[in-house]
């Protein structure tokens, strides 16, 4: 009974040390790009951005809770964080990409806030810069609803132990 107990305990903690370290880099990830664009838009200013930037940057926060729920080991927080992901990271991503691509029109953020149009938007000069940024942010938000959900299957002993009664 110990034995079988123990086992399942180092299957969870292997799965937890796995996937937790993981998702500490794509945090970490989504935190530097979040911060870096956020202070660029409060220098360049806010009505230099795009819809799906400003859908972006307000996602951003969420990354505090996803750090809270790796460190507090709560499936909760972790699944606020993948819904606040599913909602608006990976959306802004898809949006972000397929404009810049030219599939789906860029909405300027300006005219909702009443604001003047600025003399230049809030893009890299080259595309290329804002493809590889897009699509490694929309691959690490992928792999993290990924991360999630088999942490929070890990975490999760009472629902497998009840299943197989």
């Amino acid at each position: 009974s110990d034995w079988k107990h123990r086992e399942k305990v180092a299957v969870q903690y292997v799965t937890s040390v796995k996937y937790k370290n993981a998702m500490k880099r794509t945090l970490l990830y989504h935190g530097m790009l979040g911060t870096s664009m956020l202070a660029t838009s409060v220098i360049a200013g806010i009505n230099c951005l795009y819809v799906w930037q400003v859908l972006w940057i307000a996602a951003f926060p969420s990354c505090f809770i996803g750090f809270r729920g790796i460190m507090k080991n709560k499936g909760k927080y972790l699944n606020v964080y993948r819904v606040v992901l599913g909602l608006c990271s990976i959306p802004a991503c898809i949006w972000g990409l397929l404009a810049t691509a030219g599939y789906v029109p860029h909405y300027e953020f300006y005219p909702y806030l009443n604001l003047p149009k600025p003399a230049r938007f809030l893009m890299p000069e080259s595309n290329y810069v804002l493809y590889f940024l897009g699509s490694t942010t929309l691959c690490s938000h992928l792999f993290t609803l990924a991360a999630i959900k088999k942490l929070i299957y890990a975490w999760d002993v009472t629902s497998r132990k009840s299943k197989s009664q």
